[in-house]
């Protein structure tokens, strides 16, 4: 018996202008560079800088959200939400780890159409074992060619949106059973398969191997683009000849990012003002107010918009405007942050209700 249900119920035609926009970095940039960040201020603070994309870091999201390591111990749902509030907080394209895309075609499926439906321009997804683990932490094994083939086409073919981009990671070189061919091969198979770029992760920072994987592949796939993690884990600086975002792209790695920029940054100035906290008390906030006051991060209240979140209130509040004239705090065109000679005491105003003298 037919119950006359359509089976694709759950299918959506979506729009996607943030992979829209991706895509036109793509075709129309050298290369298109995003930093690794894990939380929504960081993504308004890499626009606020000038970047053109975001990058949701897998290892960044779980230690930086949960401080956990990068060993799938974050479910599909926790990434997702993590992802639709950085997506919410920024204009700019955001690409997003998808993991193994945690479990078989149909949770992969799931997971594509969950990411589009939080915004996101992009995904990436890997051909490790579940549960996977970073790229640099030793244990990581791939799954076959064929399991590996499945997953990458069950997510291109899930997009609900054309815009929507698709990456696919390929761990085989550094991997418990995998070497250099198959890294070379398994690109191949993952181009055939539909998906937008190929990311060759490397175990090291080597020049070469970023050179002769590029050259190689293009030699069957000249028109693939690539995709390149100048990863947190190595020591660039201490290169010889460390690779530029500019030869990178001119080899054809056309999305470039740095995983854990954000989460290095922001840890290694968190932890030096908090380590001056416990060694100066209060001279440590007057240091950090020395670096901030007058800098583009200065006002908490402007980085979360609330003169904007003021004006909409007085829209529909028809009290609102008189509240925020009539108390003490930020307001939009006020100094901020306050100081003590910024007004008067400001007396105590009658109780509803209470009498006065006229």
């Amino acid at each position: 018996m037919t119950l006359g249900l359509d089976p694709e119920v759950t299918t959506r035609d979506l729009d996607n202008p943030a992979g829209r926009r991706f895509r036109e970095l793509l075709e129309d940039e050298p290369y298109v560079f995003a930093p690794g960040i894990y939380h929504a201020l960081d993504a308004r603070l890499a626009e606020m800088a000038g970047h053109q994309a975001v990058y949701m870091s897998g290892y960044s999201t779980v230690l930086g959200q949960f401080g956990f390591p990068d060993l799938e111990m974050v479910t599909m749902t926790e990434m997702v939400e993590n992802g639709k509030r950085i997506a919410e907080a920024t204009s700019l394209p955001v690409i997003a780890d998808c993991d193994t895309g945690y479990g078989g075609v149909h949770n992969v499926r799931r997971a594509v159409r969950e990411y589009e439906k939080a915004g996101v321009a992009a995904v990436h997804i890997e051909d490790q074992t579940s549960p996977k683990r970073c790229g640099h932490i030793a244990g990581k094994q791939i799954v076959s060619r064929e399991e590996a083939r499945s997953r990458f086409e069950a997510a291109v073919d899930a997009k609900q949106s054309e815009d929507t981009v698709v990456i696919a990671r390929t761990d085989a070189y550094g991997s418990a059973n995998g070497d250099w061919a198959e890294h070379l091969e398994r690109g191949r198979i993952y181009a055939d398969a539909g998906v937008d770029l190929v990311w060759p992760e490397m175990p090291d920072p080597s020049r070469e191997d970023a050179i002769e994987y590029a050259e190689t592949i293009h030699e069957t796939h000249p028109e693939l683009d690539l995709a390149f993690n100048y990863s947190s884990s190595f020591a660039w600086s201490e290169e010889e000849d460390p690779l530029t975002f500019e030869e990178l792209g001119d080899m054809g790695y056309r999305y470039i990012f740095i995983t854990l920029f954000g989460l290095h940054s922001g840890a290694h100035a968190a932890f030096e003002d908090m380590k001056a906290l416990t060694e100066e008390g209060e001279r440590a906030q007057f240091d950090l107010e020395d670096r901030y006051l007058g800098h583009e991060t200065e006002s908490h209240h402007e980085l979360s918009f609330v003169p904007h979140y003021q004006d909409v209130e007085s829209r529909f509040d028809p009290e609102a405007r008189e509240r925020i004239e009539g108390s003490a705090g930020f307001a939009e065109g006020e100094e901020a942050p306050l100081t003590s000679d910024d007004g008067e005491r400001q007396e105590e105003p009658p109780m509803p209700g209470a009498e006065t003298d006229d």
